[in-house]
């Protein structure tokens, strides 16, 4: 049972390094790293033939302690830093000593003479099966977080890591103990660990709400509320990608510069936000509208539409200003259709802003035309 046993604690050793040497960047060659792992190896049996069994728990996981030591090597013949160490060795080690404690009490479903080696294969058999996932989730996930995490996240999942271990190690200990200070202590761990998972879940659920947040700040016009030019060229250009149909107004609104230069800047924001408000409370079609620049805005239906029809929507919509003392001037309008009147995204506003254009002229000219009649 001893020998088998030893195989065993043996086996686990072997994962637990091979983990580290996965997860870690090694700086030296083989022929160094290799004679300096078994050379320490051997040394800490030796250290745990003497002291060992001392240990609270003997023979239920307490060389997980001198696996500790490891680190030392570790940070002498890898590119790593403790925090990271200590995250991979925790982790290795909770996942190594679970298994060998499943394989311990499900051998004893054999009969009593067949269950030393049945527990050896069981517990060869479960790393053959768990050892893969176990190194794509370490390796492809907990790393990175480790890795990239803010400082303030990353020793949170440090600790989370070591309350694991300590879980773990407690839980092979009162398995097979009766004494109080064992049960105690599995409470304890247990008691830490849930305290610190329902911390890192309440981290990272804000930073996710925080990146969200940020990301909608991103896109949105501080001034009006409206969305922003940034989201109108990604709402835009994947539609354009998809081939679905879209339908775009170009709004520049009419003299605007002479609101800024006879009631000031301040009323010249008054009057932008006020513009916005009114079309949008006014303009009830589905559609989302966005500023895109000073004076400029983009009405986007998604659907097929033709570009006169929404023309002739919007020329539906009356403005009227709030103010008494500060006149609407109105806005000129031009539509273009996707992908009816351009393939690509620039074609298309092109065209849009050029109706525009053609539209302001067209006003400015009647205004002309009636303001000579009246003459």
């Amino acid at each position: 049972m001893q020998y088998i046993s030893a195989l065993m604690i043996v086996e686990m050793l072997c994962v637990n390094l091979y983990v580290s040497h996965i997860c870690h960047e090694r700086k030296a060659s083989p022929k160094i790293v290799v004679p300096v792992m078994v050379a320490f190896t051997l040394l800490l049996l030796g250290l745990s033939a003497l002291t060992i069994a001392a240990l609270p728990g003997y023979g239920e996981g307490s060389f997980v302690i001198l696996g500790f030591f490891y680190v030392i090597p570790l940070a002498l013949l890898y590119r790593c830093g403790i925090k990271l160490t200590l995250s991979v060795m925790c982790l290795s080690w909770s996942y190594t000593m679970l298994l060998f404690l499943f394989s311990q009490y499900l051998g004893q479903v054999f009969p009593e003479p067949a269950q030393p080696p049945a527990m050896l294969i069981i517990q060869t058999a479960m790393y053959g099966l768990t050892l893969r996932p176990f190194l794509r989730l370490l390796h492809g996930k907990l790393l990175y977080v480790i890795s990239h995490a803010r400082p303030d996240r990353g020793n949170m999942l440090l600790r989370l890591s070591l309350s694991t271990c300590a879980t773990a190690f407690c839980a092979s200990w009162v398995l097979k103990s009766e004494s109080l200070a064992a049960k105690l202590a599995l409470v304890c761990a247990l008691a830490v660990n849930t305290v610190m998972m329902y911390q890192a879940l309440y981290g990272q659920t804000r930073a996710r709400w925080h990146a969200v947040q940020t990301r909608q700040e991103s896109l949105t016009d501080a001034l009006t509320g409206l969305n922003n030019r940034r989201a109108f060229f990604e709402q835009a250009e994947l539609l354009v990608k998809e081939e679905r149909p879209f339908t775009i107004a170009f709004l520049d609104l009419d003299r605007f510069k002479s609101i800024n230069d006879t009631y000031g800047h301040a009323a010249g924001d008054w009057y932008l936000r006020q513009f916005a408000q009114e079309f949008t409370r006014q303009f009830t079609m589905e559609g989302t509208f966005y500023r895109i620049a000073g004076d400029e805005f983009v009405l986007l239906r998604e659907g097929e539409q033709s570009a006169a029809a929404m023309q002739e929507q919007i020329g539906c919509v009356s403005i009227r200003s709030a103010d008494p003392d500060i006149p609407f001037l109105g806005f000129s309008c031009g539509t273009a259709a996707f992908p009816e009147d351009a393939g690509a995204l620039d074609e298309l506003l092109s065209v849009a802003d050029q109706r525009m254009y053609r539209a302001k002229t067209d006003a400015q000219a009647q205004t002309n035309i009636v303001t000579t009649n009246e003459d």
